[in-house]
Parts: C-alpha cells; structure tokens; sequence
C-alpha cells in the first residue's frame, strides 16, 4: 500500500480492530455452525427452540451495542473494546457449559452483550485514525474479518467439533480463551484514549461542550441518515441471518448434506467474500460507494436467485450450487459500505455510539424474524421462502440507498 495507510502506527491500530471484529462474529456465527450437534445434546429442536435462541442473543447485541458504544464515545475506544471483548468471552465458555435450554439462553445473551458493541467500535477507531478516500478501502479491509471468521468457525464447526475427542463444547471454551486478545488492546492504541484527545479538540471548537447525547441520532441533523442507516442494515441483517445463519443447518436437515461438505463450500464461499468485501472498498473510493452499493446490492438478489434455482438438484449437482452461492458471497461486500458510511456521517463525539448502537438494534430486530423464520422452515421443509426474504431484502436495500443524504464531507461520486 504506498499511499499510506498503514504508517504511524495505524497498521497496528487496524490489526487490533480487525482481529477483535474477526473474533467477535467468529464466536457469534459458530453456533449456527454447532447447534445441530447442541440440539441433539441437549434434546431441543434446531427449529424453533435454537432459533429463538438466537434470536434473543441478536437482541442482546442491541443492548451491547447502546453501552459500549456509549463507553466507546465517553470513556475511551480503546475501553470499550477491551471490555466488550472480555464480555463475549465469558459468554463463550458459558455457552460450553450449557445443560439445558434456559442456561443457553442466558450465555448466548451474554455473548450478544459483548459482541454488540465490537462492529461499531472497530469502526469508529478507523474514522478517527483514517480520512477521506483511505476510509474506504480501510472498512473494506476492517469487513473482510466478517467471512474470515465465517470460514474459521465453517472449519471448527466442521470439522473439529464433530471429533469425539472434542465436541462442541470444548470449542466454545476455546472460543472464551479468546479474552487474551483484550491484552493486546494497550499495544495497539497507546497513550491517552483516542475518545479523549477526540473530545477535547472537538470540545473547544464548540465552546467546551464535552459530549453529545444520544438523542442526537434523531435531531434534525442526523435524523434522516439515523433512519436510513437503520432500515438497511435492517434488511441487510435479515439477508444475512435468514440465509446465511440459516444455510449449514437447512443443508445437514433438509437436504443431507454431509457435515464435510458443509464446511469444505462455506471455506470456499468466504474466500469469495473475503475477496469482495476488500474489492467494494477500493471500488468504492474510486467510482463512489452509493453506486457500487446498489451494484453489489444486485449481485447479490442475483445470486440468492441461482441459489433458489439450485435447490431442486442440490444433492445431484453440489459442484454448481456452490458457484451459484458464491456468487452471491461476491454480492455480499455492501457490508463494507457502512463503515464509512458512520464516519463520513456523525462527528468523532457520536461516532461511536451511532454505529455501535444502530448496526447492534438492526441485528436486535431480527428476534421476531428469526424465530418465525424456524417455524416456517420447520413447516415447509424447504429453504426457499428463506432465499426468497434475502432477495426481497437485497433490492430493498439499493432503493433504501438513495434516500441517505450527502455528506458534507463526503467525496462526490
């Protein structure tokens, strides 16, 4: 990269972020990874009791991400993200614990708790160390940890949960162990917190007004975009959560896809999102991310509708379901957008609270739609109705776009 964007010691700055941001929505996602086995163990149904499950945990991370992001803007990024990170992990080890459908529920609302706060935290550190056209390609490169940890918990999941000397129980303490990486939080940001230097420069400049409140989101100012940013990382999580979240158990209970299998085409598929959530950030700087938004939001319709037409002959063609799922992976960068989005949008005194806080009640919204979604799978036997959320979803999202307002600071294009 020889325009900069990793000197001063941001690159170290980035790493911190992008492996506390992989780690985070590694232990989310792996339990849609091993709630088959959970099931079994525990003698619940993957349809609607884990779906409920998980459900009340995405809630969870809206209530994380209200907090941290709160502590993020008034105490200190570097705070909250250690703290959050801390969180999650004791859900983790928690989750390993389990013995019965009412202590699960309580570690994997613990696990939202902490995992809420991480996206939009992550995120706002990146706006305040990066600028103009670099923020770009920095959140893309921030996002692409979401398939990173996607394909490493396909893997664990997969292929090590399964083993007998393992199970799953041990790869969710695994999973707690993880709270190490809060030590690492001082090397990667050291000195004074960034929130502080933030609120001091920015304090003066408006009279010594210290902080804003959170009822800023909706002042005229911000309102609009509060609701927009809203709305299609709404539509955006229901995509995500009703197909993607949804995909390895729907193959193993629908379909008799081998557990191998599964994790060998979601290693494949994320290496494909990998590629495109780095590729809309560069994309984005140069033709403007509205337009590659919508672009990447086509994609990916286009590829849930492959998908829809694979199903009837998924176990007679594996080979191109795959590159039809794939394809919609490529579609899946608009996830790259929001990042820069929050920080072109809200000042470094509300940054953190507006993307911890609004990403998190998108996910948190999902409750209701989770568990109807379980009980419609369970009754059809079919992923489709599934499919056919995301794509309504998918273009839903491209209008949804042009309805946020410009900038100031925001690059035409």
């Amino acid at each position: 990269m020889g325009d900069g964007l990793f000197r001063n010691g941001r690159g170290r700055v980035l790493l911190f972020c992008w492996l506390g941001w992989v780690f985070d929505f590694y232990d989310l996602i792996l339990f849609s990874f091993t709630k088959h086995s959970i099931a079994a163990e525990l003698g619940l149904e993957v349809w609607p009791d884990l779906s409920w499950i998980e459900g009340w945990s995405l809630l969870a991370t809206g209530v994380g991400g209200f907090f941290f992001g709160r502590v993020a803007d008034l105490v200190g990024r570097r705070s909250a993200m250690i703290w959050s990170i801390v969180v999650f992990s004791v859900g983790a080890v928690m989750t390993g614990m389990a013995d019965g459908y009412w202590s699960l529920l309580v570690a994997r609302v613990i696990t939202g708790l902490g995992v809420g706060g991480e996206w939009g935290i992550g995120h706002a550190v990146v706006a305040d160390y990066w600028s103009g056209k670099q923020r770009d390609k920095v959140h893309g490169i921030l996002q692409a940890g979401s398939p990173v940890a996607m394909a490493m918990a396909a893997a664990v999941g997969c292929f090590l949960a399964p083993l007998p000397e393992v199970g799953w129980r041990a790869v969710f303490y695994g999973s707690g162990a993880l709270a190490v990486l809060a030590l690492a939080g001082r090397w990667a940001m050291p000195g004074p917190d960034r929130a502080v230097l933030q609120r001091t420069a920015e304090g003066a400049a408006d009279g010594g007004a210290k902080a804003m409140r959170v009822r800023e989101l909706l002042a005229p100012a911000y309102r609009r975009t509060t609701l927009v940013l809203l709305t299609i990382l709404t539509l955006h999580m229901a995509g995500f959560w009703c197909v993607y979240a949804e995909l390895p158990a729907a193959l193993i209970r629908l379909h008799e896809v081998s557990v191998s299998d599964i994790g060998w085409f979601q290693i494949q598929v994320n290496s494909v999102h990998v590629v495109a959530d780095v590729l809309f950030g560069f994309l984005a700087a140069r033709l403007g991310r509205i337009r590659v938004f919508v672009v990447f939001c086509l994609v990916f319709a286009g590829g849930q509708a492959l998908v829809l037409g694979q199903l009837h002959s998924l176990q007679d063609d594996f080979a191109s379901f795959t590159i039809a799922i794939a394809a919609m992976g490529l579609g899946a960068g608009t996830w790259s957008c929001f990042g820069a989005l929050f920080g072109e949008h809200y000042p470094a005194a509300l940054r953190a609270t507006a993307a911890a806080l609004v990403y998190a009640l998108a996910r948190g919204l999902q409750l209701p739609l989770k568990g109807q979604m379980g009980e419609v799978l369970k009754e059809t036997g079919s992923f489709a109705p599934a499919l056919w959320v995301g794509i309504g979803c998918a273009l839903l999202s491209a209008f949804m776009v042009i309805w946020l307002p410009r900038s100031r600071s925001e690059p035409a294009g």
